[in-house]
């Protein structure tokens, strides 16, 4: 699958820590982890802490596949909001599924730290636009499901919006837990540290050949044999095309982007929060620690990578005109602009986990707006059912729920 487009940020502002081996010979592990990019990098760093044997393959290399072009906005808020999953999936469901999103901000931070990685990662807010009045109607009861499970959230009025952040919209929800980062370091970083405890990355293209119980089989392009007792899918928005079956699970859709150049004033708007908006498709940007402002948004429903790209230039535009509508008096210009694939599920919830066709294969499926927050909860809960252990948030993310 072609998975991006254009000229990306991230690897243009750093050195790849880690390039990965030749697949050589035939491999016999306890784990062998598909895909090198932010998930497949979080699940071998926090095997290898509890002493897992791991291999990781992927026929790209290192954060070259979807990583590389997120914009890396890391947050707790699920795309569906706290009040209407609880409509799809009970209160209880709902609560914890937030509360385990919100914890994970704090299991990122301690893992960034625990490994000493330069990726950028800085503590922020976020602020939630009401792009129309009809928008905001919601936000009070919102806010306050939120603070009922010990999550902060508030209501700023038009007033309080636009003399604390100087933006004009008729509300916003504002939440403190939030952060960015830089997911091409955070990804060499976690591997580079997964790699220094025995896991070994290779470049090549593999795929599924037996799928078992208790033992999995894979063949790459040149004939190599690779064998393991766990199997685990962190291949993203690729899956579907091997697991046909997952399909129906998600909708695959574009998306658009871009970075300033930098810019010569100190902040293109206080507290360099994050910013998105109740809108579909929805708008957002962020800051970078080069003081570029990193725009995303305009998402269309197409797999079609021809005509994803035959897009980017109007897209662009588009993005330029928004921000220029929510902060008038500062004026940007492109450097890098890039189109994505990305999915999408109905509920906004990723899937992680086994699927009961294949139980020996583990998936660590973060789609929605929070991939690297569903890849911190993948990354732990995966863990522990491969050492046997009980994890109890392992029931929200389930593909059967």
């Amino acid at each position: 699958m072609d998975l991006k487009t254009g000229r990306l940020l991230w690897p243009s502002l750093s050195t790849p820590r880690v390039v990965p081996q030749s697949l050589s010979g035939d491999v016999h592990c306890d784990v062998i982890i598909i895909g090198a990019g932010v998930s497949g990098a979080m699940l071998a760093c926090r095997l290898a802490d509890v002493g897992v044997e791991a291999v990781v393959v992927d026929r790209r290399g290192v954060a070259e596949g979807s990583t590389p072009a997120s914009t890396a906005l890391i947050q707790y808020e699920i795309d569906t909001t706290l009040i209407d999953l609880s409509k799809m999936h009970g209160l209880d469901s709902a609560q914890r599924a937030y509360r385990a999103s919100y914890e994970a901000l704090d299991e990122l931070t301690d893992l960034v730290a625990q490994h000493d990685i330069d990726c950028g990662l800085h503590r922020t807010g976020s602020v939630f636009l009401a792009r129309r009045d009809k928008d905001a109607a919601g936000f009070a009861e919102e806010a306050a499901a939120r603070r009922a499970i010990g999550i902060d959230a508030s209501v700023l009025s038009r007033g309080e919006l636009m003399e604390r952040f100087d933006i004009d919209r008729p509300a916003a929800i504002y939440s403190p837990a939030a952060m960015q980062l830089d997911p091409f370091k955070l990804t060499h970083g976690l591997l580079a540290a997964a790699v220094a405890r025995g896991v070994k990355v290779f470049a090549a293209d593999v795929t599924p050949h037996e799928l078992g119980d208790a033992r999995q089989t894979l063949v790459s392009n040149e004939g190599v044999k690779l064998t393991c007792r766990h199997l685990i899918i962190a291949m993203g928005y690729e899956t579907p095309e091997t697991f046909a079956r997952l399909r129906k699970l998600c909708q695959i859709k574009s998306t658009y982007a871009l970075a300033s150049q930098p810019l010569a004033v100190a902040s293109a708007w206080p507290e360099r929060a994050l910013i998105w908006e109740s809108a579909d498709p929805y708008f957002y940007a962020r800051q970078t620690d080069d003081n570029r402002v990193l725009i995303g948004g305009e998402d269309e429903n197409t797999a079609d990578p021809q005509k994803r790209d035959a897009l980017i230039g109007r897209k662009i535009k588009l993005l330029l005109k928004m921000f220029a509508e929510l902060r008038p008096g500062v004026t940007i210009e492109p450097e890098f602009a890039w189109a994505g694939t990305f999915a999408e599920t109905a509920d906004g919830l990723p899937f992680i986990g086994c699927d009961k066709q294949w139980p020996g294969c583990h998936f660590a499926l973060g789609y929605g707006g929070n991939g690297i927050t569903f890849s911190v909860l993948a990354a732990g809960i995966i863990r522990d059912a491969i050492l046997g252990k009980t994890n109890e948030r392992a029931g929200l993310f389930r593909f059967d729920r």
